[in-house]
């Protein structure tokens, strides 16, 4: 199995882009605070922030099954909205879950950064472009992300959540990859607002293994 393979097309795609950036804090609202029922609050809100990770597997693992949607120049190209009923699901799913301004920065385990923060348009559909770009580069058919280990935390309207994530992604052939799957590790940590009655990811870094 080849463990270091689906971190490939990102490391080739990000490896000329500049500098690190940084996690700032994240905007308020007029939202009820979270904590407002004491402990029993601040339990419920952690739970609530932690499956903002389940919205981000369901996402991507959807992603990678988008065979039909083709890589765009433009990250904020709609094109594969109707082209893959799969892209249109993971699209659906991630802007349900992030605010119209996320952002994200990727970098390796060692601090390489792959990907500066402040790269690419915010928002959630240029990293669901990206994703798809390296996706079909790589040849994806499917991919499994499993997240685990979660450290959260949630007082009035802000938050953050970190997770493991140990993501199993399989190729045809057709692309960079072999066909057959690999397995790898990431690490993601994210400041999270609450916006809308809900809780919602605001800033990620990734960071791959």
């Amino acid at each position: 199995m080849r463990r270091k393979a689906c971190s490939t097309g990102f490391i080739v795609l990000f490896a000329t882009l500049g500098v690190v950036g940084f996690i700032g804090t994240a905007a308020a609202d007029n939202d009820e605070d979270s904590d407002s029922d004491g402990n029993n609050g601040r339990l419920a809100a952690q739970a609530e922030i932690e499956d903002l990770m389940s919205c981000y597997a369901y996402s991507f693992d959807a992603i990678a099954r988008a065979t039909d949607a083709v890589p765009q120049a433009d990250l904020l190209s709609e094109a594969n909205i109707d082209a893959d009923a799969n892209f249109a699901e993971g699209l659906a799913r991630f802007s349900g879950c992030t605010t119209a301004d996320w952002s994200i920065e990727v970098r390796l385990v060692d601090g390489t950064v792959l990907l500066p923060a402040g790269a690419i348009p915010p928002g959630p559909l240029p990293w669901v472009n990206l994703v798809n770009n390296v996706a079909r580069g790589d040849g994806q058919i499917n991919s499994q992300h499993l997240f685990g280990s979660f450290s959260s935390e949630a007082k009035k309207k802000k938050g953050e959540v970190t997770a493991y994530a140990v993501i199993t992604t399989y190729f045809d052939g057709s692309g960079l990859q072999p066909e057959g799957s690999s397995t790898g590790t990431s690490t993601y940590s994210s400041d999270v607002v609450r916006k809308r009655g809900k809780w919602l990811l605001k800033k990620t870094t990734l960071i791959v293994n």
